[in-house]
């Protein structure tokens, strides 16, 4: 079936977000993901794709989802909020109704199974270390928080900074993501303009973050910025600053422990591509699997 799976991916920071067509996205802090059944895309799609989007197909398109949904290409490396993104992303509520929809719920399933046996076998103890636990480390002793933003990152956040009834207020742009944050969580949102600097901590989880905003946290107790790709030049004159790459030094899987720990991993991906793929051998070509397109 996977034999003609194609996955686009680019980095978010220099890919922008845009839609391809024939391919359903995925897109988060980190990167952008396109997929689709080779047999349905055009003659000429292959040389038309942007530059700088990397391209895999068939098992080898497999294999590198299996360890994108698995947390090996995260920089906290093993966190599990990038599995639930991929769940929610590619459940039936979210996917349109098109001749790829069952193609994908059958790829969802079957990645979800396989990654739940990668991390039982090997990532258990990482699976622990998610940005939401992360921050918690640092803000277990703050009784109120302001964040900054309202994507997925925030969202995985937020039920570690709502623990022990500790006051939260959520920032943000976008009044649709306001209002649903606000209902699902039953916290206060309020507008980036409507911050008022004070003695609480501030965390940055959004990609976009202007340096006039990180300027307000003049007062505040912490700084911890989420950004994977950005540093604050003023949150670097400020002592309570700590940008991601910091942020990381203070978790338990050191670089040593993920050196020993990766290649394990994706031995055993690579062990259980290969199963699937053998059992699809003798099916030619998976043509029964191709959804029915009506013209």
């Amino acid at each position: 079936m996977w034999s003609t799976l194609v996955l686009l991916h680019g980095d978010a920071k220099s890919i922008p977000h845009f839609e391809i067509p024939d391919c359903i996205s995925w897109h988060t802090c980190m990167r952008s993901v396109y997929l689709s059944d080779e047999r349905l895309l055009a003659p000429l799609f292959f040389q038309s794709i942007a530059p700088g989007l990397q391209v895999y197909r068939g098992f080898d398109a497999y294999a590198f989802l299996l360890e994108i949904v698995c947390g090996l290409h995260s920089k906290l490396f093993g966190e599990s909020e990038v599995q639930a993104q991929f769940k929610e992303r590619f459940s039936e509520n979210s996917l349109e109704n098109s001749s790829l929809t069952e193609f994908l719920i059958k790829l969802r399933n079957q990645i979800l199974e396989h990654s739940k046996i990668v991390r039982s076998n090997f990532l258990t103890g990482l699976g622990r270390q998610s940005y939401g636990g992360l921050c918690e480390k640092h803000i277990h002793n703050q009784r109120k928080v302001h964040l900054f933003g309202t994507g997925n990152l925030a969202e995985s956040i937020l039920p570690h900074l709502l623990n022990n009834n500790r006051e939260t207020i959520v920032y943000g742009r976008n009044e649709s993501r306001l209002k649903i944050l606000s209902e699902r969580f039953k916290i206060q949102t309020k507008q980036w303009e409507e911050y008022v600097s004070d003695s609480h901590a501030s965390i940055i989880a959004s990609s976009f973050f202007p340096e006039v905003m990180v300027s307000k946290f003049h007062q505040a107790s912490m700084i911890l910025d989420f950004r994977e790709n950005d540093i604050s030049l003023l949150g670097m004159k400020n002592e309570k600053y700590i940008p991601f790459s910091k942020l990381l030094t203070s978790i338990e899987n050191t670089n040593d422990s993920i050196a020993l720990i990766k290649p394990k991993v994706q031995l055993m991906i690579g062990h259980l591509t290969n199963a699937r793929e053998e059992e699809q051998i003798h099916i030619m070509n998976g043509w029964e699997d191709l959804p029915q397109v009506c013209y």
